[in-house]
């Protein structure tokens, strides 16, 4: 991964990683509740074009203008694998499914488990929302941790309605 940006967005802290294309790799989330901003730099002057370009997409998200954070990027992932991560961005803010759901619908029969783990290396959430995907009797996992995983879906139901 050769260029990356680290950003503070309240209550977040983003880190993003593109190759020298301008396609996003890898994005990770973390808790940052400082409201001081802190934007940091690493790789050439490109990268600060694509992090404008990604805050702009977030932003959009944020807003409840777009389903998903919709930003040129790379998804090298095997054809089910994919099948399923393009299967997240058909799930509506607001909304959410199970995994099983999500299983039945690509044709994996009984492969609930095998979805939780395509989605917990999801390197991509937010613009593959695997966070509106839940298990049948608790919330699941997700690989940004479950207390953030809460606080989407909570913030998406309180502001779609």
């Amino acid at each position: 991964m050769d260029l990356k940006v680290t950003f503070n967005l309240f209550p977040f802290k983003f880190k993003l990683f593109w190759d020298t294309s301008g396609y996003l790799l890898k994005l990770n989330l973390e808790w940052e509740f400082s409201f001081i901003s802190e934007i940091n730099f690493y790789g050439n002057k490109k990268v600060l074009r694509f992090y404008e370009k990604f805050l702009e997409a977030f932003l959009k998200y944020w807003n409840l203008e777009a389903n998903f954070i919709e930003i040129k990027h790379r998804l090298e992932k095997k054809n089910l694998d994919r099948k399923i991560l393009l299967k997240l961005r058909e799930i509506e803010i607001g909304k959410v499914k199970t995994y099983k759901e999500l299983a039945e619908e690509v044709n994996i029969y009984k492969g609930y488990r095998f979805v939780g783990k395509v989605l917990a290396n999801n390197l991509l959430p937010l613009i593959y929302p695997c966070h509106r995907v839940v298990g049948s009797k608790n919330l699941g996992g997700y690989s940004q941790g479950i207390l953030i995983k809460q606080f989407l879906l909570y913030r998406e139901f309180g502001l779609k309605y």
